[in-house]
């Protein structure tokens, strides 16, 4: 058996042991003094293999079962009048082991060969003892096969706590295989984002520099002075995009706290004064006026409105060419802001609408419930607007 079958676990071997040595060594003591020597050794062979087939009941529940019925049955074909052997105590074990690690119809199967081996055995019983009346039988009868029906109960039910505690094993590997999944998907949504803060960053600055560094190539050959500030303009500007290129590669790095102590608080409106003066310095005009009363905005609103302002001056720094001119509104009145930034400028370009920018304006104003038209500013095609619409009670305080 053991070349056929998996080894079986410690517990099953003890369990085997632990019903042998007393009821096989007290069926083995009663076949020495009742039966004849020449069945003794066939039945004690029977009496071991029974034995020894329980320890399988859970590796190879059908094979133990199988041959632990066969070695009952030539017990009790041979046992003369002795047919209830202590050793067949090892058949309800059997039975409900396999009702319990069997096959799906394995209750099925346990119930009736359970029921045809209890009535055999009273019926047998009765015939070889010296009480032949019906009444004995059907008394046994009874008893076996509420023993029968007792063991495939309770391998039924056990078979369903097994089945239960899988399942509750297998919802927690799922759950658990459902939380990584969604800690993978937020880092890939935060490097998403930090890599639509870093496009800001980046390209703004850029932008920037290079607009002050075409003005200082000119001024270099009539006011050398003039192109001095204008190189320390474009260090400053330089050194922003720095730190803030620092802090968000260290988000990126590990997420360890020395990693997070790099990163700033991140700009609002409060900062916009600032952003105008590093792009007017730059060479581009830009008008800004504000109507209705301002109320609070969250920090995520704040940062998303000066991100889409910014964006929407880098592209008009990149796109709109020199003598462009930038319209900027804040319309506090009514349920939302409303955000306006616009040009007169060549209007909008091949890439226009495509871009890391533009879609990057997109899902920032989602994030909080607004919405972002992008177009031309005017009938004619000329100039590029941007106008988006921030709802007050997701951008900032419900009235």
């Amino acid at each position: 058996m053991r070349a056929l079958t998996p080894r079986p676990a410690p517990r099953d071997i003890l369990l085997a042991v632990a019903v042998a040595v007393p009821a096989g060594a007290w069926s083995v003591t009663l076949l020495w003094l009742a039966v004849p020597r020449s069945r003794l050794l066939p039945l004690a062979i029977a009496v071991l293999i029974g034995h020894a087939a329980l320890a399988w009941r859970r590796v190879a529940p059908a094979l133990s079962f199988a041959v632990v019925t066969a070695a009952g049955a030539v017990q009790l074909a041979g046992a003369g009048g002795l047919p209830l052997l202590p050793s067949l105590l090892v058949f309800p074990i059997a039975l409900y082991g396999y009702a319990v690690h069997g096959a799906d119809r394995s209750r099925l199967v346990a119930l009736a060969v359970g029921a045809m081996a209890a009535v055999t055995a009273a019926v047998w019983s009765a015939a070889a003892g010296p009480g032949r009346t019906p009444v004995p039988v059907a008394y046994l009868g009874g008893l076996l096969l509420a023993v029968v029906a007792v063991a495939v109960s309770l391998g039924a039910y056990r078979r369903m706590q097994l089945a239960y505690t899988e399942e509750l094993l297998a919802r927690a590997a799922r759950a658990e295989a459902d939380r990584e999944d969604r800690a993978r998907s937020a880092v890939l949504h935060e490097r998403a984002r930090i890599s639509r803060e870093m496009h800001d960053v980046i390209a703004h600055s850029l932008s920037v520099i290079v607009s002050q560094a075409q003005g200082g190539r000119y001024a270099a050959r009539t006011r050398p002075e003039r192109a001095v500030e204008v190189l320390g303009r474009i260090e400053e500007t330089g050194r922003q995009a720095l730190a803030d290129m620092r802090g968000l590669l260290g988000v990126l790095r590990s997420g360890t706290p020395e990693a997070a102590e790099g990163w700033g608080p991140q700009p609002g409106l409060a900062e916009l004064p600032l952003l105008l003066d590093r792009v007017r310095v730059a060479g581009l005009r830009v008008d800004h006026t504000v109507s209705g009363e301002p109320y609070p905005l969250s920090a995520a609103a704040g940062l998303v409105v000066h991100r889409l302002i910014q964006e929407a001056l880098t592209n008009t720094l990149k796109h709109a060419g020199r003598g462009a001119q930038a319209r900027i509104r804040l319309d506090w009145s009514g349920g939302a802001l409303v955000v306006e930034v616009s040009d007169n400028g060549h209007g909008p370009g091949v890439s226009d609408g495509a871009g890391q920018g533009l879609i990057g304006m997109r899902e920032r104003i989602s994030v909080v419930g607004g919405t972002v038209h992008t177009g031309p500013a005017g009938e004619d095609g000329r100039g590029f607007l941007v106008r988006a619409r921030l709802p007050r009670q997701t951008g900032g305080q419900a009235r």
